[in-house]
């Protein structure tokens, strides 16, 4: 299956900053931060489809995936 990957800010480093990837169907947003070797607590906030999502979601075909890292200020 198919989904759409976007990284954000200190995340792109290295990577890429959108590119679609396949995954096996079933894979979670843990799965897929593993495939990227990114640690979780690199990642501050997580959306699946424009919506927060937990490392244990499962991904399906055409979702849309956004990564932020933690986000300070003052």
């Amino acid at each position: 299956m198919n989904v759409d990957v976007r990284l954000f800010a200190s995340l792109r480093q290295g990577r890429f900053q959108q590119a679609k990837m396949e995954l096996r169907e079933g894979e979670t947003l843990a799965e897929l931060l593993e495939r990227l070797q990114i640690r979780p607590q690199e990642v501050g906030i997580s959306m699946v489809n424009g919506r927060h999502a937990s490392p244990d979601r499962p991904l399906a075909e055409g979702d849309s995936v956004a990564l932020f890292p933690p986000i300070a200020g003052g």
